[in-house]
């Protein structure tokens, strides 16, 4: 059957963004490890690959998605919020392949209620403490770098995340042999002028070194084409013998994503040549993401912000999010960490942070210890967010932590009216409309002290009887 020709103004319409949806992004890759595993055909993967389309809800009691033909109510209208993917837009039975999207698009906005900006991954496990201390935006203008120059790009290679090569630590034997065979073999001669206007630079910056130290007339640039064959060969057995310094020249020929292999050949290094060490790019160890570090989860840029109680007004704390323990700690099944799970996330616990470092007898290590039979869906705790980065895999990385400050705990109880908190906490505080007196010096006599008016789920409007007239 022949296609149906168009005009050209219907086809540009047709292959705009405004008429027509983005190809779906490849999915994220598999884990070969967890090939032996027993994993869930219905679990959330990793990240969207398909676009996300909503409609209003008048248009969805008819069908209404925007597209040639309606989509089924029967389907559609089970939802509460219209999200839905579509994966083909014609088949071969002339129906719309979709799917629904909350999954995704609901994680979103858990996410974004929490208020976290996406951080900088640190390069070493030990510099967790110092990411949650002093977090790093991936939006700051040292980090943040989409488009380069080639001399730029050599001198933010320590922070930059986006680069033209892959990252080896991640590539399978084939994968390397392949990309040997395709992106190297073919730049050998390119190569050898790379380093031909390396050496002259490094010859050149020698010679104006030493007139400087000796005090006389700078003498003038060498150039590539003037640099013997014989002076190259010995520059190459040089390099060769200097593991690092070869390294370093194959990298920033090539592009390549950042390794931590520095430090493995400090031995090696030939005396008196001038080496210079910046800090570990912190992709280096877990590779660059395969987007944008922020994956375009958060666009903020600091967590510091204040948080304004309706009651007790400015906050010191950000106050802490109530997450599930989805798998207790237990030495029979090989579990020595609790598995938390918060805004659609399975949270990183900070391997230095004792998490039954309370009474055994406590409430919190008992939910991390046991498994909770009496509470729909598990035990429930309330953590501290310190922060939360993008993998290479294009995971998401939260770092939770415990509270820490237990009055912003029971503020946050207090809010949401849980746990009865008011009659725990506050009513010693309320019970007696006098002043109480205590005792602060006994040579000084009494001082009255202050009562505090807390608020609780009445006072919110949240604990209303529905019989009552008020």
């Amino acid at each position: 059957m022949a296609t149906r020709v168009v005009s050209p103004g219907a086809a540009l319409l047709r292959s705009s963004r405004m008429f027509s949806m983005p190809s779906p992004i490849p999915a994220s890759p598999g884990d070969y490890s967890s090939a032996t595993r027993h994993h869930s055909e219905t679990a959330t993967i990793p990240y969207p690959t398909h676009l996300t389309i909503t409609t209003p809800s008048t248009s969805r009691i008819n069908g209404d998605w925007g597209f040639k033909r309606p989509l089924p109510l029967k389907t559609t209208t089970k939802q509460t919020i219209p999200l839905v993917r579509v994966r083909q837009m014609d088949s071969t039975e002339h129906v719309t392949d979709f799917k629904s999207a909350s999954d995704h698009t609901m994680t979103l906005m858990k996410f974004q209620e929490l208020n976290m900006p996406i951080c900088v991954p640190v390069a070493r496990v030990t510099e967790r403490d110092s990411l949650a201390r002093h977090p790093k935006s991936v939006f700051e203008e040292g980090g943040d770098v989409t488009a380069t120059s080639p001399d730029q790009a050599q001198s933010i290679e320590n922070k930059r995340w986006k680069f033209k090569g892959p990252w080896l630590a991640g590539m399978t034997d084939g994968e390397f042999n392949k990309w040997l065979e395709k992106d190297v073999r073919t730049k050998r001669a390119e190569f050898r002028a790379y380093l031909r206007e390396t050496l002259a630079k490094e010859l050149t910056e020698g010679q104006r070194r030493r007139a400087v130290e000796n005090n006389v007339p700078v003498p003038p640039e060498i150039k590539p084409s003037e640099i013997t064959e014989l002076q190259f060969m010995d520059h190459l057995r040089d390099i060769r013998q200097d593991r690092l310094v070869l390294f370093r020249r194959v990298s920033r020929f090539l592009d390549l994503a950042p390794l931590t292999t520095e430090v493995r050949y400090l031995g090696s290094m030939k005396p008196n040549r001038i080496q210079e060490f910046d800090k570990e790019n912190p992709y280096s160890t877990n590779g660059p993401p395969i987007t944008h570090p922020s994956a375009g989860l958060s666009y903020l840029r600091t967590p510091n912000f204040i948080d304004n109680h309706p009651i007790y007004g400015p906050q010191k704390y950000h106050p802490p999010v109530k997450a599930r323990v989805l798998k207790p700690r237990s030495s029979g099944t090989g579990v020595h960490e609790p598995i938390i799970g918060v805004a659609g996330f399975v949270a990183d616990r900070p391997t230095d942070q004792k998490v039954l470092g309370y009474s055994h007898a406590s409430p919190r290590a008992v939910a991390l210890s046991r498994l909770d039979f009496e509470n729909r869906g598990g035990a429930k705790l309330y953590y501290r967010f310190d922060s939360a980065t993008i993998d290479s895999s294009g995971r998401v990385r939260i770092n939770i932590s415990d509270p820490g400050n237990s009055m912003a705990e029971l503020v946050a109880k207090e809010l949401l009216g849980e746990d009865n908190v008011k009659d725990h906490v506050y009513t010693n505080s309320m019970s007696n409309s006098s002043t109480p007196e205590v005792p602060r010096n006994p040579r000084r006599g009494f001082i009255p002290k202050r009562t505090h008016i807390y608020g609780s789920i009445e006072s919110y409007g949240l604990g209303r009887d529905e019989n009552s007239n008020i």
